[in-house]
């Protein structure tokens, strides 16, 4: 059974957990889920934007996932970029953006300056159909026609405002 840390608004781990998937659990207003999410920027830059597969909605977006319990956020993001990517990265290349709350998650951003060669990519399959380098003006296109994650959309605007 997987289960998922509940942070606080400070952005700090409580002790409660919830299992996965319990469309139950009503949490109280200074709890939340919390996951994690990259933008990776190449030299020439462009971001590292992902199609997810069919099961997951189909949408673009970046890279990320649910902070399972026990996790800290920065871990999460190594995991998910390995996992979805077939990266690893290290804890030094990646820069902390904070952390946004969007009412139900806590969302932590991260920002990473890397090339990544597209053919060296090992794709998790049930989770991300394709992946390909896109402009910034590519990505704001995909937000305006609700092609990408809204989250992801919304993040993606607060990297461009943070990473310069």
């Amino acid at each position: 059974m997987e289960y998922l840390g509940i942070y606080d608004n400070d952005g700090k781990p409580t002790e409660k957990k919830i299992v996965r998937g319990d469309k139950s659990v009503i949490l109280n207003e200074n709890e939340h889920i919390a996951v994690s999410i990259i933008f990776i920027e190449n030299d020439h830059g462009e971001f590292l934007i992902q199609k997810a597969s069919k099961e997951k909605g189909s949408y673009f977006s970046s890279t990320g996932g649910h902070i399972d319990f026990g996790e800290t956020p920065l871990s999460t993001i190594k995991r998910e970029v390995e996992e979805e990517l077939g990266v690893i990265v290290e804890d030094k290349e990646i820069r902390a953006c904070g952390f946004f709350n969007n009412g139900k998650a806590l969302i932590f951003l991260y920002y990473l300056k890397k090339n990544i060669n597209l053919d060296e990519v090992t794709l998790q399959k049930e989770e991300v159909d394709y992946v390909q380098y896109m402009t910034v003006d590519e990505i704001k296109k995909l937000i305006e026609e609700d092609q990408m994650l809204k989250s992801h959309g919304l993040m993606f605007k607060e990297i461009l405002k943070i990473k310069d």
